[in-house]
């Protein structure tokens, strides 16, 4: 009798604390096609002279350009956190300030920046850096050429 009493009053705690538990779930990354407007370490959303800095995030990628090279990798969201796999990134020769500027825009992103959405903008913070994107229209993918028919 004493061992089914302990029995049922182990199932009941165990019970009673699964009811408790709460299971967060996970905030979905903003999907879709961004540009950079402002960031910490350049008051516009580029460099003069060279495309905006961009973020694509689809499937669970991301590609970020920076105005000179281009990286991509996994990305997941953590405890409202970019988890950003290391990315492999094109190795073009940047010259300053885009150098320095890359630097920092992608070591914000492996940073795990905290993100949020106002709107259609997208901000992301890591440490002392942040950056403010909009969203933008993605391309359509390109037609082949199509050959006249005789």
């Amino acid at each position: 009798m004493l061992k089914s009493v302990k029995l049922a009053s182990t199932i009941a705690a165990t019970l009673i604390l699964a009811s408790c538990a709460v299971v967060d779930k996970p905030i979905p990354l903003p999907e879709g096609q961004w540009e950079m407007t402002t960031s910490s370490f350049i008051d516009i959303g580029r460099m003069p002279g060279l495309a905006r800095a961009t973020l694509l995030l689809r499937d669970g990628r991301i590609s970020a350009f920076s105005g000179c090279n281009t990286g991509a990798g996994a990305v997941s969201s953590v405890d409202g956190r970019m988890v950003v796999a290391a990315m492999a990134v094109t190795r073009r020769a940047c010259i300053e300030p885009v150098g320095s500027f890359e630097g920092r825009y992608f070591k914000m992103l492996q940073g795990k920046p905290y993100f949020r959405t106002e709107g259609d903008a997208l901000i992301l913070s890591a440490g002392d850096d942040s950056a403010r994107f909009r969203r933008s229209v993605e391309k359509p993918a390109e037609k082949p050429a199509t050959r006249p028919q005789p």
